[in-house]
């Protein structure tokens, strides 16, 4: 296949997965599970293809590419769900897969039906290339990953682990940024992430007629609590892996600030960087326990004093923070008798995948090849993703993404305008081709 073919082939398939509508709720899955299988048949990659149905209408995609070896597999998984996207803020539809001005637009293409079209196609052209495979490989799209993946990869680890029992596991993670940390492209391969925390606030109080406030409010007591928590953000702290990252990120500075981020597990350090650490949110989110307040529910009545609110409350905890300890904090903070805290979702620490693995040092050196000049570190992810359940497991499982983002382009992940440039598109392609070559053939 030629460069012009490829690139039209690149551009309808990525178009096409876009317009498959798999927000979640409710996912919806299976269409666009069905359209991959079809598309991994008629590709020539494989027949060895299952489709499972974890709940009603969830499809969830593997397959199975043989090895000519007794080896254990390389596992590359994307997920088919997306998040919402409201119509009418957009500049192309979410679910059109436009394509213009060198981009394809649409939910899904950055998180991430991208990567799964980088994983399709870099496959199919390795196949007809005649590569032939010493390492198996197990190609899985899954759903449900938005809300936490327990109609998703959770379902697939608790039910299959054993039939797939990777080597490594190579899923989403944040790829190449440019502009964030420096003039110089620097790509993230994640190797940990912080554990899910999510809780919800009941409040209780007095009801009553809204012309006579009284003490006993539970919108007011509700909303003291939430105040007090977010008034006393939880202390710095620098785990194994940002400190690992920011040695790496050091060299793209300037000494005093060199030396400083190469020494961030020094107390001193870190408080003469905090400030500045603290005042972007990225690195902020690395450097501490988190704390969101994103749903709050209270009232149903203008003049009427209501005998209940909620608030809901994502908390994203170091690698390294004790749950419970945690949990004693948020009480004390709380310090109120009448709100009850509820577990909305938790999840056990991630582990950490080893930097010195074959699999890494492969992405080192795809990266070197591709993009000569461009920068790599491991990077602790602020978000959760399928990768997790397989490092609580003991499995080495990695976070990359083949693509080049700018700021903009973080901004647009979960947010307005979500779009992939057909140069990522090729790039990402080359790239995953080269990467599963070194590892499987």
């Amino acid at each position: 296949m030629d460069d012009k073919k490829m690139r039209e082939d690149a551009v309808a398939t990525m178009s096409r997965y876009v317009q498959f509508d798999t927000t979640n709720p409710p996912g919806n899955e299976m269409p666009a599970a069905i359209w991959l299988s079809e598309q991994i048949t008629n590709r020539g990659i494989t027949k060895d293809i299952k489709i499972y149905e974890p709940l009603s209408g969830r499809g969830l995609v593997v397959a199975r590419i043989s090895g000519s070896e007794n080896l254990k597999p390389l596992m590359i998984n994307h997920h088919i769900d997306v998040v919402a996207a409201d119509p009418e803020k957009w500049s192309h539809p979410p679910f059109s897969g436009d394509c213009a001005d060198g981009f394809i637009w649409g939910r899904g293409t950055l998180d991430t039906k991208g990567l799964g079209v980088m994983f399709l196609l870099a496959l199919e052209a390795l196949i007809k290339e005649g590569t032939k495979f010493r390492r198996p490989i197990v190609f899985t799209a899954v759903p449900d990953e938005e809300l936490g993946g327990k109609n998703g990869m959770s379902w697939l680890v608790e039910n299959h682990l054993k039939e797939i029992d990777p080597e490594w596991v190579w899923d989403e993670g944040s790829g190449g940024l440019k502009g964030v940390f420096g003039k110089r492209v620097l790509f993230a391969i994640a190797v940990a992430e912080k554990r899910v925390y999510q809780v919800r606030l009941i409040a209780t109080g007095e009801p009553g007629h809204g012309s006579m406030p009284h003490n006993n409010s539970a919108n007011v007591a509700l909303i003291n609590a939430l105040e007090r928590i977010i008034r006393s953000p939880r202390p710095m702290h620098a785990d194994i892996t940002a400190c690992a990252m920011f040695s790496v990120l050091a060299g793209e500075k300037k000494f005093p600030a060199s030396f400083i981020l190469r020494n961030l597990s020094n107390p001193l350090a870190l408080k003469l960087a905090g400030k500045l650490l603290a005042a972007e949110k990225f690195t902020n989110a690395l450097f501490r326990d988190t704390v969101s307040v994103n749903v709050i529910k209270g009232g149903y009545q203008t003049n009427v004093i209501p005998e209940r609110a909620e608030a809901e409350i994502d908390c994203r905890l170091l690698p390294e923070t004790d749950a419970q300890e945690f949990h004693r904090w948020l009480v004390s903070r709380i310090a109120d008798d009448r709100i009850k805290i509820e577990m909305i979702q938790t999840s056990p620490p991630s582990g950490i995948a080893p930097l010195d693995s074959q699999f890494y040092q492969t992405v080192t050196s795809v990266i070197e090849k591709h993009l000569p000049g461009a920068g790599v570190f491991p990077l602790l992810m602020a978000g959760a993703t399928d990768g997790r359940y397989w490092r609580q497991r003991g499995y080495q499982a990695y976070g990359f993404a083949p693509m080049i983002l700018e700021r903009e382009d973080i901004g647009r992940i979960h947010g307005i305008d979500e779009r992939l440039s057909i140069e990522n598109l090729l790039q990402g392609i080359k790239m995953t081709k080269d990467i599963i070559k070194l590892l499987c053939a």
